[in-house]
């Protein structure tokens, strides 16, 4: 019985494998997993989000689309479990329903977000060029806008000041108008406003007087061929053109200087250089150090003379070092010619208010807090 169970089971094998079957298997190459490529669609960057080629696994997409790739990983990976077992048609009607789970999730996103994440998208693609380039151009690039609206700026209170045709219509643009006004009044009795027409900056740079910032120009106007020197103090609110020294104030001119030898004492702006022309009453040169002192566009010059031995020659010495007769340096003093002096072009300084043409502080403010000590 056993050998005979054996051989029946033998033959019942035997009879199913050649029975003909209806099913045709079609020898097809194993499908690997298919290795996702791209199709990422590209993202807006939040302004904290930094990515690089190398990060894109990383990349944040949009829901919908997260869904997508998932689905269609899932899917590949069935097939190649279930290749064996599932026919053709069945293929077919499972890539049928993928292709439409996917046209009806594209339909979707496009009628949702899509019009919005392309707005977005476009106001953030500047954003998105600075978060690309490196740190230090970003603010080398704000460095050079901000320092373009300085100037600017600056330009334009030139522009104003200098086309100003009126006493009332300069003053807005001068710095300590309410110290400076006389002396505009004085100065443009003796001399008529000239408005002059901008044409360009030539030569720009800042520097600093006594701890505060001020700007140094020389710009060109169509009325003259030579460049005009401004000096602007850079304030916090505002820039202001400073006039005294852009007119080189004198209380009257450099030869009515001369010629009426006040014995006043006067502020005087002038270039003062080492001498050793000592005459009359100023002879004796172990009591007098001597400087010569010339105007701007005047060819008269004068002598002035500072007692040695005082706390106003100290500062004359850290001014002008002994053995540097050659330079002569812009300066405001304050001078007077002697009672009956016979030196006829012979000065006395008594002071020494600033080592420019500028004065750094308003000097008006300067002794009123003195006073009030």
């Amino acid at each position: 019985m056993a050998e005979g169970s054996k051989e029946s089971r033998k033959d019942q094998i035997r009879v199913v494998d050649e029975v003909p079957t209806e099913v045709v298997r079609l020898d097809v190459e194993r499908v690997r997993p298919l290795k996702k490529k791209g199709g990422i669609p590209e993202v807006v960057l939040a302004p904290e989000v930094k990515t690089t080629a190398s990060e894109n696994s990383s990349e944040e997409v949009p829901v919908a689309e997260k869904s997508i790739d998932s689905e269609r990983e899932s899917l590949e990976f069935e097939k190649e479990a279930d290749e064996d077992l599932v026919p053709m048609g069945w293929f077919v009607l499972l890539a049928v329903g993928l292709f439409s789970i996917l046209g009806w999730v594209i339909v979707q996103t496009r009628m949702g977000d899509g019009s919005d994440l392309i707005d977005v998208k476009a106001a953030n693609q500047s954003l998105r060029g600075d978060l690309d380039r490196p740190r230090g151009a970003r603010v080398e690039e704000n460095e050079r806008r901000a320092a373009e609206a300085h100037f600017n700026k600056m330009e334009k209170v030139v522009i104003d000041f200098l086309s100003a045709d009126s006493l009332e219509e300069m003053v807005k643009w001068v710095r300590h108008p309410e110290r400076v006004a006389p002396l505009m009044e004085s100065h443009y009795a003796r001399n008529r406003i000239e408005p002059l027409t901008f044409k360009t900056t030539k030569k720009y740079h800042s520097i600093s007087l006594e701890k505060k910032p001020f700007i140094a120009l020389e710009v060109r106007v169509e009325e003259h061929e030579k460049g005009i020197p401004i000096l602007i103090e850079d304030r916090q609110d505002g820039m202001l053109v400073d006039w005294e020294s852009y007119v080189c104030y004198l209380p009257m001119s450099p030869e009515q200087l001369a010629e009426s030898r006040p014995t006043d004492l006067m502020g005087l702006r002038v270039y003062v250089q080492r001498d050793n022309f000592h005459t009359y009453e100023f002879s004796d040169e172990s009591e007098y150090d001597c400087f010569q002192l010339n105007f701007r566009g005047s060819e008269t010059i004068l002598y002035g003379f500072v007692r040695k031995g005082t706390a106003l020659e100290q500062e004359f010495l850290k001014f002008f070092p002994l053995g540097t007769d050659e330079h002569r340096k812009a300066a405001i003093i304050k001078a007077r010619f002697l009672e009956g002096s016979k030196a006829t072009r012979s000065m006395l300084i008594e002071g020494l208010e600033s080592t420019k043409w500028a004065f750094p502080h308003n000097p008006r403010e300067i002794t009123e807090n003195e006073s009030s000590k």
